[in-house]
């Protein structure tokens, strides 16, 4: 854990020093307005501080639980906590549910601190926080709503599946997380993204008739064409779409609408449309289920591993316990993965980025990369290391670059 954070912390230093810079790259100098450039470079600095300051917080606090125990405090307390309720402290998944909540709460209130100071101040001073205490409130109860609705069935589900499950679990609990992240996929868009904002359907026009056009063009099922309030939290913009099979719907940001013209939205939506037709989110979520695989069954090897509590300081085996303790011990593997799954992102994007350049768009999509790399801020020196470890898109250079190079081929 101190070597992940110490190799995090060089990368971050490294990048710092790119933010440091105050004069606009020749290589960049046709593309960006100099004060945008400089806004960008205090933005990227302000960002690496509060996440150097926020990651350094989080080891130490981490380290402080794991050394003196407060994991298997907490478990206690769970067990006393249900018996003073008159309710069975011997009861594993009531407890997990206890010990789930009251670790939630813990964690909100101890990084709330932080939370505040990067909407409300840093953001704030930037320009991109839209959106007032009392909505910001309202967000987070609804978050917590449904982590009480959803959240604490699907963990009293996985436990009941080790429970059912016998010495292969991991098998059914595997295809338990794929049944479950499927179903979310599904009522997401639908029931859950509604609570926190606004979707409605994007009014009859040009910009609409154009995109109708490059989806029946590439076969593209879209039904449902929305403009979301994006605006009335932040000012970064984003397009994506959703749905299964013959229902695919596009969801753009009104803050998007506003910083591209017609054209340059069509572009974005063509390299959009190029993610759906060469299945770059299906080979994504079957690499994803590869890896819920092979991590339940290194799970499944470890679960009755008596070392493993013993060192932590539980004196007793529980299903909820071995998983909160092996997610610790497995944190190199995740981070691992964490990194080949952004080379496969980036290599997709150039790939999604190529699709829109045989489409037409390339001048569209490079003058609209550029627009919203300005809007948003974007980090536009990155250091190579940290950008591959970090970013699952390239940089802003590096795709019009590849953009160029695009043109160039069609020649």
């Amino acid at each position: 854990m101190v070597s992940i954070y110490i190799f995090e912390t060089y990368l971050a230093l490294r990048q710092y020093k790119n933010l440091k810079i105050t004069n606009l790259p020749n290589q960049l100098n046709e593309f960006i307005e100099k004060d945008k450039f400089i806004k960008s470079q205090a933005y990227g600095r302000a960002n690496q501080q509060l996440g150097l300051v926020t990651s350094t917080f989080d080891l130490l606090h981490t380290i402080f639980v794991l050394r003196w125990g407060l994991m298997p405090l907490l478990w206690e307390k769970s067990g006393q906590w249900l018996d003073q309720a008159n309710m069975d402290s011997n009861d594993d998944i009531l407890r997990a549910v206890v010990f789930t909540v009251a670790g939630t709460l813990y964690n909100f209130f101890l990084h709330l601190p932080f939370t505040l100071y990067d909407t409300f101040v840093l953001e704030e001073q930037f320009g991109f926080n839209k959106q007032t205490l009392q909505l910001w409130f309202s967000d987070q109860l609804k978050s917590f709503g449904l982590f009480i609705v959803i959240g604490l069935p699907l963990l009293a589900g996985i436990l009941k599946v080790v429970e059912w499950g016998g010495v292969n679990f991991w098998f059914y609990l595997w295809i338990f997380t794929i049944a479950v992240s499927l179903f979310l996929l599904t009522i997401y868009p639908t029931l859950i993204a509604p609570l926190f904002n606004k979707f409605t359907e994007l009014e009859e026009g040009e910009v609409k008739t154009a995109i109708y056009e490059l989806a029946k063009k590439n076969e593209f099922p879209l039904t449902k064409l929305y403009v979301v309030d994006g605006s009335a939290r932040s000012a970064h913009s984003n397009a994506y779409f959703y749905g299964f099979f013959k229902n695919k719907r596009i969801v753009i940001y009104d803050t998007l609408l506003k910083q591209v013209t017609k054209e340059e939205l069509v572009s974005i939506l063509g390299h959009e449309l190029g993610h759906w037709k060469m299945r770059h989110t299906v080979v994504n979520m079957f690499i994803a289920f590869g890896y819920y695989l092979m991590f339940f069954y290194i799970f499944g090897k470890t679960l009755n591993t008596p070392d493993m509590y013993t060192s932590f300081g539980f004196d007793k085996q529980s299903a909820f316990i071995g998983l909160v303790l092996f997610s610790y011990i497995y944190s190199p593997v995740e981070h691992t993965f964490g990194f080949i799954m952004n080379l496969i992102s980036r290599h997709f994007e150039f790939q999604a980025d190529a699709f829109a350049v045989a489409q037409g768009y390339a001048m569209q999509l490079k003058d609209a990369l550029i627009k919203i790399s300005q809007e948003n801020l974007s980090n536009l020196i990155v250091d190579p290391l940290y950008s591959s470890y970090h970013h699952s898109h390239p940089s802003l250079l590096e795709r019009i670059k590849g953009i160029e190079a695009g043109v160039r081929r069609a020649r």
